[in-house]
């Protein structure tokens, strides 16, 4: 076995890849990061400023696969012979490849999906028996973050992977299912909406009467020093690489943020030996993690640091439809009205509408089935799923202080892009207070993601400094297309 697996994989599966010269075992279908991650290797590239990063924190994970530079290894899978090297952050621009020279596909169904979590999963099941359905899933399984769980989950029988695959089971014929697609946006398209999707490079238009997004949410990104270091980790990524993988974070991890709750329970079930230390000031290490000190000076000798904190709506989808955001239970969500629409035929459900446990995201998903039915003619029960979900009250969650006098901002990564406290804080102390601005200034939310984990530590800064109510304070909308997309055409000579 690996130093980090954790239980033996299958053998006729066995491969070997070289990084930066050294043969290291891996097996067919594992992501690159992952098979690196197994041997102990979590220094992968270096970012602009030439500090060292992992794979399971911030952005894209530039490398040099083959000789081929500005490949993004977090989406590739090992090889045989495969040889890797580390790459520069700078050099790299991560973006959608579409190839220009496929012929665009069209698909037109009733109701167009987008996240395949569980209350995507949901909607499906309650629309599926009258009306077509466009399930979009950017990952390459259903389920989301429950998913990555190993443990029952509150409101179901069994545990979460059986779960998913029971429901997805039910699936009938008027279900089309899009896993690995990346969703561009929803725009108007007379009496339809139009949802450009890209699967691998094909791009595909779907044409929908109806749209859900039920996009979730992500995790809260906990401001301390050298907090993209190899060996940080965010949550989701290390339920992937516990639960998905069988590779454990490290063999002795410090979990840190105010929810120790998230993952304990997975930790403990895999015997891998932890810490809880609420109070992180600063991680230190030569290519990894080695140790982490508190803001009481206290000293932890670890390899791996989880970040298990709050999750906030993934409002980005919500924005560049069109939706308008109100400041509540700590974080900001989508203004919505009684038929959970954030205008007229584009609904919302799940976690991007608050921050709930799984099955009260599973009843949303079939209340919001249940009003497009009722819409179309069909006979419904919405008010029966309203009323059980009126047993969840959306999760608030209480606002972090960013400690400036204590940390040593330059070492604090607000945004994956190179955008550290330091930057934004001298912006805000000079009297700008515009997001707007403050992005255009710092280049803050201005990557990939489009600040989908940076504009609220964004909004943040700003309140604490100048004191002005978080239900204030303006973010930026997500503009078209939601991720960058690079045409490949193929040049044709006479």
């Amino acid at each position: 076995m690996r130093p980090l697996d954790l239980y033996e994989k299958d053998a006729s599966k066995k491969v070997t890849i070289y990084f930066e010269g050294k043969a290291l075992e891996a097996y067919e279908g594992e992501k690159l990061p992952v098979a690196l991650l197994a041997n102990g290797i979590y220094w992968i590239t270096t970012s602009l400023q030439g500090r060292k990063r992992g794979a399971f924190t911030f952005g894209p994970l530039p490398v040099v696969i083959n000789g081929i530079k500005n490949i993004d290894g977090r989406k590739t899978l090992v090889k045989d012979g495969m040889r890797i090297e580390r790459q520069n952050y700078g050099e790299f621009q991560e973006a959608v490849e579409i190839d220009g020279s496929k012929g665009v596909l069209r698909e037109v169904v009733d109701v167009a999906i987008i996240g395949g979590g569980i209350a995507g999963i949901g909607a499906t099941l309650e629309l599926q028996e009258y009306l077509t359905v466009a399930l979009i899933e950017e990952r390459g399984w259903l389920g989301g973050l429950m998913s990555l769980r190993s443990t029952i989950q509150e409101g179901f029988d069994e545990e979460p992977k059986k779960v998913i695959e029971e429901l997805t089971s039910q699936f009938n014929e008027n279900v089309k299912v899009f896993k690995g697609t990346i969703a561009l946006g929803v725009f108007d398209e007379g009496e339809y909406f139009l949802v450009p999707v890209v699967k691998k490079d094909q791009l595909i238009e779907i044409m929908a009467k109806r749209v859900v997004l039920a996009t979730g949410a992500v995790e809260n990104i906990l401001l301390f020093e050298n907090n993209e270091f190899p060996g940080v980790f965010r949550l989701d990524f290390a339920l992937e690489v516990i639960n998905k993988w069988g590779v454990a974070p490290g063999k002795r991890v410090a979990v840190v943020g105010r929810k120790p709750e998230r993952i304990i329970p997975e930790l403990e079930k895999w015997n891998i030996e932890y810490i809880v230390v609420p109070n992180p000031k600063r991680v230190e290490g030569e290519e990894k993690v080695e140790r982490l000190i508190d803001t009481n000076g206290n000293v932890y000798e670890v390899d791996a640091v989880i970040v298990s904190d709050y999750r906030l709506p993934d409002i980005n989808p919500i924005t560049q439809a069109g939706g308008k955001l109100k400041f509540k239970w700590g974080y900001y969500v989508p203004v919505l009205d009684e038929q959970n629409r954030i205008r007229e035929g584009i609904y919302v459900a799940g976690s991007a509408a608050g921050i709930k446990p799984h099955y009260a995201n599973f009843l949303e998903g079939r209340l919001v089935g249940a009003y497009i039915l009722r819409e179309f003619g069909y006979e419904a029960t919405p008010a029966v799923y309203k009323e059980k979900l009126e047993e969840y009250e959306p999760e608030p969650m209480p606002m972090q202080r960013i400690e400036f006098k204590d940390m040593n901002l330059e070492d604090v990564q607000i945004c994956g892009c190179d955008v550290n406290l330091k930057k934004v804080d001298d912006v805000v102390k000079k009297g700008i207070t515009d997001l707007q601005i403050v992005k255009r200034l710092t280049h803050l939310a201005m990557g990939f993601c489009q600040g989908r984990f940076c504009l609220f530590n964004g909004a943040l800064l700003v309140s604490q400094r100048t004191g002005i109510d978080m239900g204030k304070i303006d973010l930026p909308v997500a503009r078209p297309p939601l991720k960058n997309v690079r045409m490949k055409v193929t040049a044709v000579r006479e």
